[in-house]
């Protein structure tokens, strides 16, 4: 049975950039384990160009990145907000180009807070990680209980596994529409990608 809900991955562009060194917030591991952050986030955050990548400057929809964080354009933001999921901030990031420019500040990390504990234990194939065996380290197979899912969460990250944002299909193919470059659906079933 297809799942209902697909993974938010990049999508490889031509001359893209690539993100690393996100300077200006303390703790960023709050970034991924759905910590709310939106209250107090400063105002100077910023993500800066791959230094081992200096002939890519193009910026995408959907900005490929060391942290596992969706940057997202301003047109990819605005869809998402459109569609209103809940537990979702928009945190926005300066880019930093390779010679220390501004590049954009149009961009911001949607970041979906309140992780939804919806991971089966039981048929998932997964390793834990060493330092704390309740986070899941890597996945052999994911396998999740949908019914665990609270239907008005449409954007999520799963408790216990930093590393991948769930999106329901129906909101999946709202962003779609509008041909966000730089992203790109995977199926729950098909991850992790050989």
């Amino acid at each position: 049975m297809q799942s209902n809900y697909v993974i938010w991955t990049y999508e490889s562009v031509d001359g893209a950039c690539a993100l690393k060194d996100l300077r200006g917030l303390e703790k960023t591991f709050r970034l991924n384990n759905g910590t709310p952050l939106a209250a107090q986030f400063p105002a100077d955050v910023e993500l800066h160009m791959h230094p081992d990548f200096p002939n890519d400057i193009l910026l995408p929809d959907n900005v490929l990145n060391a942290d596992m964080l969706i940057v997202a354009s301003a047109r990819l933001q605005e869809c998402v907000r459109s569609h209103s999921p809940p537990e979702v901030e928009y945190l926005p990031v300066g880019i930093i180009d390779h010679k220390g420019r501004v590049a954009s500040r149009e961009h911001a990390i949607i970041h979906p807070v309140h992780p939804v504990d919806c991971i089966d234990m039981q048929q998932s194939v997964y390793e834990t990680n060493m330092i704390d065996p309740d986070d899941i380290e890597s996945f052999e197979r994911l396998v999740i209980d949908e019914t665990r899912i609270p239907r008005e969460r449409t954007l999520f990250r799963m408790r216990g596994f930093w590393g991948i944002t769930l999106v329901r299909r129906d909101l999946a193919a709202a962003i779609s529409a509008i041909g966000p470059s730089g992203l790109e659906w995977l199926s729950i079933s098909e991850y992790p990608r050989a």
